[in-house]
């Protein structure tokens, strides 16, 4: 895969991101290095979520509690506790930073974009990101590649005391030489595994989702 795509003789610009055997975040850093720097790829999402403050939600759902909808009936669902809501809460935050930081890059200042990326990471994600880095540097300047991103929506999966997986969607964009250095709109829906560290939520695993 080429970063720039009007690059002639040589072998390729990119060169591959070490991996694991088997390793799906190896893959997914793979992925993200072809969609920031080379711009050939958007994951756009098939569907898009607004989101909702707790107040209106609530308020909806219990204004809706017992309406029939064809054989269903609406039921209001009982809040969690407050200890469940504050837990929820630092993971939907912690994923929202670690999307944010994944999707922006400046070629002018790559360090500051893997440094917060890496605060952020533990266990595989971390060990494959950290393995990334010089190549990733490298081939940002080489294709002056600038992303950015910002984090639209985010809900929360699963969770429980020790991980939670969550689901976000961001709105940004990408330019680089293959762009003429003009921004082109990027949305992409990432999936965000986390662990509790100590009680810091931190990111093991990150992938792109459909």
């Amino acid at each position: 895969m080429e970063v720039d795509a009007g690059r002639t003789g040589g072998g390729p610009v990119t060169p591959e991101p070490p991996t694991v055997e088997g390793s799906r975040v190896g893959l997914n850093i793979t992925l993200w290095v072809v969609v920031v720097l080379c711009g050939a790829l958007a994951l756009t999402g098939a569907w898009w979520l607004l989101a909702n403050d707790d107040d209106t939600t609530a308020a909806s759902a219990t204004s809706r509690a017992g309406e029939r909808l064809d054989d269903a009936r609406v039921e209001a669902l009982p809040m969690a506790d407050e200890a469940e809501q504050h837990r929820n809460a630092a993971v939907i935050e912690s994923a929202t930073k670690m999307s944010n930081a994944f999707l922006n890059l400046d070629y002018e200042n790559v360090e500051a974009s893997t440094e917060a990326v890496l605060s952020l990471a533990t266990g595989p994600f971390l060990a494959q990101y950290e393995k990334s880095t010089e190549s990733l540097t490298k081939i940002a300047t080489r294709a002056k590649s600038v992303q950015t991103g910002e984090v639209v929506w985010a809900g929360l999966v699963a969770a429980d005391d020790d991980s939670a997986t969550v689901i976000v969607a961001s709105s940004g964009s990408v330019s680089n030489k293959t762009t003429d250095f003009k921004a082109v709109p990027r949305n992409y829906r990432l999936q965000v595994d986390l662990v509790n560290q100590d009680g810091t939520w931190l990111t093991r695993d990150l992938q792109f989702v459909e």
